[in-house]
């Protein structure tokens, strides 16, 4: 079995820190604000994490100045913005981030002087300079009924061509699928895919960072009455029946070790980390890192599937395929019917 180092940071140019506690300015003005700046990033090749230039933008419960919101905060130069709207931030996002040059009338604080700023990663680390042009140049868009009309058949007309060119080009690779949200069947879903890849003969793993080590639910009776299949859990339980959290944090850090493991040596063509979005979301994992070793290890063919609530924006972004799942209705909150062997578990 192959050596597995610690995860590492991979480089990058700048972090954006955006408050949305809500005191000075709506939660929601911030969410699209960064909303906004990941469509930037996108634009100019700045999400990759290959890129050294790339920035990471992040939401902040409070950065401590409730005051004259949306506030934004810019690293490693340390310039704070306020009254950030979204003209505001394609300015911001067009002299500081690309151009380098912080605009100083929007600025309402600095913590270092103009100047003495700490320097440029990427340059003191030597990367390649930062082009700066857009990626992908977006093109006008005809307003009203007719323009609509005819930018519905150009859409349909080009998603028909990448359907015949994706044909053409008989390209696969190993996908990471991702299945969120609050509503039930995030791991029901991967489960169907497990059954299909069993039918296909695949080599599958499943590894559960939360769920008991010695549960039996259902599918696992399944998994080993159809055989073949890895079945690892780790956990102690959910979090909201620990009884005690470290425990439960060092059990779901334990199955991110084994999950490393068995993504280089597992040989697998299909793996499962069920519930895998929990230690991301609380903090005992970090996502970045997590994110930056599966770029650099996860084998071309292999296709991972990760389920569990609050998946993460990175997350989100980095994978190929993700499915949010709603509650519309259930039958506990509805009729008072609790879970069913059989159905649930």
């Amino acid at each position: 079995m192959g050596e597995i180092g610690s995860p590492s940071m991979r480089k990058y140019g700048r972090q954006i820190f955006i408050c949305n506690h809500g005191d000075c300015a709506p939660v929601k003005a911030a969410e699209e604000i960064r909303g906004r700046v990941l469509e930037l990033n996108r634009l100019h090749g700045l999400n990759k994490l290959q890129n050294p230039h790339r920035v990471k933008c992040t939401l902040a419960d409070c950065l401590g100045v409730c005051q004259r919101g949306p506030v934004l905060a810019v690293y490693p130069e340390g310039v704070w913005y306020h009254n950030v709207d979204l003209p505001a931030l394609e300015r911001i996002y067009r002299e500081h981030i690309v151009g380098g040059h912080p605009v100083d009338e929007l600025i309402f604080h600095r913590l270092y002087p103009a100047g003495g700023e700490p320097p440029y990663a990427p340059d003191v680390r030597g990367d390649g300079p930062f082009d700066g042009a857009p990626a992908v140049r977006a093109e006008a868009i005809e307003c009203g009924p007719e323009g609509s009309d005819a930018n519905e058949e150009e859409e349909a007309a080009d998603q028909q061509d990448r359907r015949l060119a994706a044909r053409r080009s008989r390209r696969k690779k190993g996908l990471v699928i991702v299945n969120t949200g609050e509503g039930k069947g995030k791991t029901t879903a991967a489960l169907g895919i497990m059954t299909r890849a069993w039918g296909r003969r695949m080599k599958i793993g499943v590894i559960q960072f939360l769920k008991h080590e010695n549960a039996r639910f259902g599918e696992i009776r399944a998994a080993e009455r159809m055989g073949e299949i890895d079945w690892i859990s780790t956990g102690d339980g959910w979090t909201w029946t620990s009884g005690d959290i470290d425990e439960t944090a060092a059990r779901a850090c334990h199955a991110w070790r084994v999950a490393q493991e068995r993504i280089v040596d597992g040989g697998y063509d299909l793996l499962i980390l069920d519930e895998f979005t929990y230690p991301l979301h609380y903090g005992w994992l970090d996502g970045n890192d997590v994110l930056a070793w599966l770029e650099a290890n996860k084998p071309p063919m292999l296709h991972l599937v990760i389920t569990g609530r609050y998946a993460p924006r990175n997350l989100i972004d980095f994978a190929d395929l993700v499915t949010e799942m709603r509650e519309v209705k259930h039958p506990l909150s509805e009729q008072g019917i609790r879970a069913q062997v059989g159905i649930e578990y």
